[in-house]
């Protein structure tokens, strides 16, 4: 067997017990007991048998240089394998870092829309109460409100307001001072100035059983409602006033004729008496055939209202008719002029006559003196709206009766020199708002009185 070394040929003959003297040429001593003493000498050999043996360390070189790479191979391994692993692990935590925040970011967003949705459903729930609604804290903040609430208290945002500390002192404040330290359902009427008049509402504080003791309060405007009763009120005794002067006055007259014989004989006494209780019953009479019409024209929907078509100059003329003996009485002139005529006019003819009856019979009772001059005249425009108008130019309306001229039982002249049951133009305006119209008084004292109905096309 041989080895081809860098074009040398050794066998394995070669490598015999003295192959250092045929390589090196020079023998080197070996003993067995010193080792250490061989290995030095042969380095100083090999040292100075650089001819022969350049092919041998040019090998040795070559074998140390494979180990030095293999050594820094496996140094750099085992600095750099660390950082690598390292360097990945540090990757997949950023990425599964990543992916959280990520997925952290969405949840956010669901939970931020999803606020946002309860939000805009709870302000919903707010605007479809239709009335007035805050909750507070037990503290007066608000934590929630409506835009009526708003409204209510005349800001554009309640959001963290303390209305104990905004509130002056009056009902309101204390209704909501009251709120705060009750464990029931707090009530109260309150009545509030607004730039249109007062309003009156009905305050309902509700202590609710949540962590932080909220209050739920609502207002409900009950202006009209009020105003109904105080109506009803004031027109049941107006109405039993009216009712107990004429009852008064025939049963006294009544006793006199019963009681004493001689005035039940006397022709006279009997006749005049006879003659004053007829004019009260029929005052009552009229009296309460107002209130039944007045109470029939307040409830349109009840069915006393017909439909028809009819002339309205023809309803005017009866009704000057039936008032001529008055207007002669007076020396008052009425002139009714419509355009056209005959002028069409859809609804009730009962209660259109029974407007014109009040208007003209109240412009004649109060102006007595002779002279009088009242026009009725009625317009009908292209767009199909009507205008129907009564004037005279009598002694007017002072500015301080204007507002009250349609109320029940009410009457500018306060001397008492007018007779009537005080229902007559609160049957007008009723009779017209039953008809889908409305009706308004313009008057200027010493000089004229002018009613003024309008009716839109679709009424007709």
């Amino acid at each position: 067997m041989n080895w081809n070394l860098w074009g040398n040929s050794v066998e394995a003959r070669d490598f015999s017990p003295d192959w250092k003297h045929r390589y090196f040429g020079t023998e080197v001593p070996c003993p067995d007991n010193d080792k250490h003493q061989f290995n030095k000498q042969w380095a100083t050999c090999v040292l100075n048998s650089h001819n022969t043996w350049q092919p041998t360390v040019h090998l040795l070189k070559c074998g140390c240089m494979v180990s030095w790479d293999i050594v820094l191979g496996l140094m750099i391994m085992a600095f750099t394998l660390p950082f690598i692993f390292l360097h990945s692990r540090m990757t997949t935590i950023r990425r599964r870092a990543s992916e959280e925040h990520n997925e952290v970011q969405h949840l956010r967003s669901l939970q931020a829309e999803l606020e946002e949705h309860v939000r805009h459903d709870q302000s919903l729930f707010l605007e479809a109460l239709g009335v007035p609604f805050v909750l507070m804290r037990p503290s007066g903040r608000v934590v929630m409100a409506n835009k009526k609430a708003c409204e209510f208290f005349g800001m554009e945002t309640l959001a963290n307001t303390n209305l104990l500390r905004l509130l002056p002192d009056g009902p309101l404040r204390q209704l909501l001072k009251e709120a705060t330290g009750a464990r029931e359902m707090v009530r109260s009427t309150l009545q509030i100035p607004r730039a249109d008049g007062e309003r009156v509402y009905r305050a309902k504080a509700t202590p609710l059983a949540t962590r932080e003791h909220h209050i739920g309060i609502v207002f409900l405007d009950i202006t009209e409602e009020h105003r109904t009763q105080v109506i009803r009120r004031d027109f049941v005794a107006n109405a039993s006033h009216e009712l107990r002067t004429p009852l008064t006055l025939i049963l006294g007259y009544l006793e006199t004729l019963l009681d004493d014989p001689e005035a039940a004989e006397d022709a006279e006494l009997r006749q005049r008496s006879l003659g004053i209780m007829k004019r009260h019953a029929d005052r009552m009479a009229r009296l309460v055939a107002d209130m039944l019409t007045l109470s029939r024209v307040e409830t349109p929907d009840s069915g006393y209202l017909k439909h028809e078509d009819f002339d309205l100059r023809q309803l005017a003329e009866d009704v000057q008719l039936r008032l001529e003996q008055m207007i002669a009485e007076q020396k008052a002139t009425v002139q009714i002029n419509m355009e056209p005529s005959p002028f069409p006019l859809h609804g009730d003819s009962f209660y259109w006559s029974q407007v014109l009856f009040n208007l003209l019979e109240n412009a004649l009772k109060n102006n007595p003196s002779p002279g009088l001059q009242v026009q009725l005249s009625a317009r009908c425009k292209p767009d199909g709206s009507r205008f129907i108008c009564l004037e005279d130019n009598g002694v007017g309306i002072s500015h301080e009766a204007l507002p009250f001229i349609f109320n029940r039982f009410y009457r500018a002249d306060k001397s008492g020199r007018i007779k009537g049951t005080g229902l007559g133009l609160a049957i007008v305006k009723h009779a017209v708002e039953a008809h889908g119209g409305s009706i308004r008084v313009e008057s200027e004292p010493g000089r004229r009185t002018a009613f003024i109905i309008s009716l839109p096309a679709d009424k007709n």
